[in-house]
């Protein structure tokens, strides 16, 4: 090549640079502008608290003990195919469970908290597994003051977190409910995708979690937003509850957190797959046999749910046949009447374990 065209293609690598520079920076302030509006349009519910240079928000309510803590997870768990998880997987807020909070709250304390880079919570590093899902909650509850023993209450993949935490922490888990929870193996046995995605190396994994939080920084997953229309309202919420659950889960934040949680999905179900049984623990395992999992899957969804039951000798399952689409908007009465019954469990166990 020669001295004229060497100058000329750094000319243009020069120019496309400075456009992107630009392009780059625009698209930052323009997302920072964006978040300040959010925060006017949808003011926090709860607190935030420091869990060591992050802040996840907390909301409590009632008192009493054992605490329930109500976890929610990410739906891209319930689809096979890659366009409908990032179609139709969102990345709960925590107050998704404001209706259930109101009724668990009338006979003791009830936490909801919103997982990191879900509703007003920070983002949080890789990887985004359940061990670190785990730990973070417990760092939290511990900086909140609210004091052990729990009833988890753990809802689609957050039910790999709950075992996790169970297992890192078992003498501040005194009983568990899963919500249509993830079984591990349900990510290798639904179909011919997600035997592939299990052979993802970790690195594909990593680069994944660092573009999904360059596409938050910058602004582009608000500026590819196409501003979907909520679902209808479910019974027993308000307009203004609905309203605010949907578009913290559509942010572009949690947007983040979604891909986030699927770069880490080998790393959290293998976790999970080791973290062993939940002794003789009181479990409810809440399962939809209309639930969003796609139909080819629903008879394994069942037999994986049968088995979640199975990891506590006193498990048991409630299986919902009516209900249709998630349970944390569908079906609030049953999740209660399965948190009530495990709580009693636990406030009449004898012994050392006994909760008053």
């Amino acid at each position: 090549m020669s001295a004229k065209g060497r100058r000329l293609t750094l000319a243009v690598l020069i120019f496309g640079a400075g456009l992107l520079a630009i392009a780059l920076v625009s698209g930052a302030l323009y997302e920072q502008v964006q978040r300040a509006r959010d925060r006017e349009a949808l003011p926090q519910v709860g607190r935030s608290v420091d869990i060591g240079g992050r802040m996840l928000n907390i909301y409590c309510s009632g008192v009493g003990q054992p605490a329930i803590i109500l976890e929610t997870g990410a739906t891209w768990t319930f689809y096979n195919t890659p366009k409908a998880m990032f179609e139709n997987g969102v990345q709960r807020p925590g107050y998704s469970w404001v209706r259930i909070q109101r009724e668990l709250a009338k006979f003791t304390t009830a936490c909801w908290y919103d997982r990191a880079g879900s509703g007003w919570s920070d983002a949080g590093p890789y990887p985004r597994d359940s061990a670190s899902h785990a730990r973070d909650l417990h760092a939290l509850l511990a900086a909140a003051g609210v004091p052990p023993p729990y009833v988890l209450v753990a809802e689609s993949s957050a039910a790999l977190d709950a075992r996790l935490y169970t297992r890192f922490y078992p003498d501040s888990v005194a009983g568990l409910v899963m919500v249509d929870g993830v079984h591990p193996d349900f990510f290798t046995r639904a179909g011919p995708g997600r035997g592939r995605m299990a052979r993802f190396p970790e690195f594909v994994g990593h680069s994944q979690d660092v573009a999904a939080q360059a596409f938050n920084l910058f602004g582009l997953y608000r500026l590819g937003s196409a501003n979907r229309p909520a679902p209808p309202l479910p019974a027993g919420m308000t307009a203004s509850e609905w309203n605010t659950i949907w578009r913290l889960a559509q942010a572009p934040k949690a947007r983040a957190a979604l891909i986030q949680d699927i770069a880490s999905w080998v790393q959290s179900t293998t976790q999970a797959r080791a973290a062993g049984s939940l002794g003789d623990r009181p479990l409810i395992v809440v399962s939809s046999e209309n639930s969003a999992v796609e139909s080819a899957s629903r008879s394994l969804w069942m037999e994986l749910q049968t088995d979640l039951a199975r990891l506590s000798t006193r498990g048991k399952q409630m299986v919902l046949p009516e209900s249709r689409g998630d349970l944390i908007y569908q079906a609030p009465e049953a999740i209660v009447d399965a948190v009530r019954q495990v709580l009693d469990d636990v406030r009449h166990e004898p012994g050392s374990r006994r909760i008053r």
